[in-house]
């Protein structure tokens, strides 16, 4: 029997969310140590990882914002951040590769919103084609293909409003 649990992150947990970071996403996308720790010490409350059988095993968070979107710039500014915002911006949602397709990552991101819905208008992240199916099975609705450069990539704008 596996044993999941969904703590919300601090500080102590910055080698463990780089570390999933980097393991997650290709090196362009990848967010760098220095952009998560301000991203934690500026807003811990946005973040949470997934521990499976006691071992941090996926993590999800990001930054709030006034508006329904996700600019670049936040993913390395994160002075840019609202506290009192409108909308939870969701930057990123990674499972490391061995736990990936058993809903691991589903239950990240109903837990996140179940959590933080009371104090927001709704959510919003950006993802790849692949993934519009995986969000849109989670609540969230395809906007348009996000003006977005992140990562040289394409990128797709989603939304869950309340």
């Amino acid at each position: 029997m596996v044993n999941m649990e969904i703590k919300e992150a601090n500080m102590l947990d910055l080698n463990n969310v780089y570390q999933l970071e980097i393991t997650c996403f290709p090196e362009a996308e990848a967010a760098s140590y220095e952009a998560l720790r301000s991203r934690l010490e500026t807003f811990c409350q946005g973040y949470d990882i997934l521990y499976i059988d006691g071992q941090p095993a996926g993590y999800i968070g990001g930054l709030k914002n006034d508006v329904p979107e996700l600019p670049d710039e936040m993913y390395h500014d994160s002075s840019l951040h609202q506290e009192d915002g409108k909308y939870q911006l969701i930057f990123s949602v990674c499972v490391l590769p061995q736990y990936q397709g058993k809903g691991y990552a589903k239950a990240m991101v109903k837990n996140y919103i179940a959590k933080r819905k009371n104090n927001v208008d709704g959510f919003v992240l950006t993802c790849k084609d692949h993934l519009i199916p995986f969000y849109e099975s989670c609540g969230f609705v395809f906007e348009k293909v996000s003006q977005s450069t992140h990562g040289h990539a394409k990128w797709n704008d989603m939304v869950l409003k309340l």
